[in-house]
């Protein structure tokens, strides 16, 4: 799909667009008039950011609106404190925003902008406060660590003949394990061991991809609509588990 397209004329232009080369050609006039009169009748832009345009070549891109929002993350409490794995604050860690808000994976927009202010002053306020000498905490003991996933989930899980952990980091919610049984040649079954998906869409996928991967002998399954992160990490995760076989097969 073309996003830039040039043309020597705004009429030629305009037939590259799609669009009426009366109205294109008006748009401009307009513009490099407000331009000279140094106001912007149409939006109120600033007229120091607008310069007239010249006799061509023009260029015309899409441009479209878009929303960004980085969902999930690290959960915090009703003072901005971060929680590790035991819903415990971690000492001297705080968060405000879309980073671990409240409505973690959920798509949405401006109430992203709500938490940035209301937990930024309880961040900021609760940071500022005097803590005892027991909150203190060193870089060293956390690095490495990520409170969003219990680490021991995977070790304690155990493992008949024939079963294999596969996992993967694209989850909606961030870690998706599973354990998949694979013998004569089949995917037997597939076991969601650990996820952090959403409650709606997301438990959807958790229950009904590893079904389909075991009817189909296969992760070419399609996504459940509305859910594609949590079944494409369900799929990644099952092939991870699957290299093992093959690995250990080649052993």
């Amino acid at each position: 799909m073309t996003k830039l397209v040039s043309a020597p004329t705004i009429a030629q232009l305009a037939a590259k667009l799609g669009v009426p080369a009366n109205n294109l050609q008006q748009t401009v006039t307009d513009f490099n008039h407000y331009t000279e009169v140094g106001r912007d009748f149409e939006f109120g832009r600033d007229p120091q950011t607008m310069r007239q345009l010249d006799d061509g070549p023009y260029y015309a891109i899409a441009a479209a609106n878009d929303v960004l929002n980085t969902q999930g993350g690290p959960q915090r409490n009703e003072n901005a404190q971060i929680l590790n794995v035991n819903d415990e604050p971690i000492p001297h860690l705080f968060g405000a925003g879309e980073l671990g808000g409240i409505v973690a994976n959920c798509y949405q927009g401006g109430g992203n902008l709500a938490e940035c202010l209301i937990f930024g002053k309880l961040a900021g306020e609760n940071a500022a406060r005097p803590k005892v000498d027991s909150e203190s905490v060193t870089a060293n003991e956390a690095n490495g660590i990520n409170d969003l996933v219990d680490g021991e989930t995977a070790s304690n899980v155990k493992l008949a003949a024939d079963q294999y952990l596969g996992s993967s980091n694209a989850g909606l919610g961030g870690k998706v394990i599973v354990r998949v049984t694979y013998s004569d040649h089949k995917i037997q079954a597939v076991d969601v061991i650990q996820h952090h998906e959403s409650e709606d869409v997301g438990l959807t996928a958790i229950d009904q991809i590893p079904q389909e991967i075991v009817a189909a002998n296969s992760t070419s399954v399609d996504a459940v609509s509305g859910a594609s992160a949590s079944s494409r990490a369900i799929k990644e995760a099952v092939q991870n588990a699957l290299k093992q076989v093959k690995d250990s097969v080649t052993n």
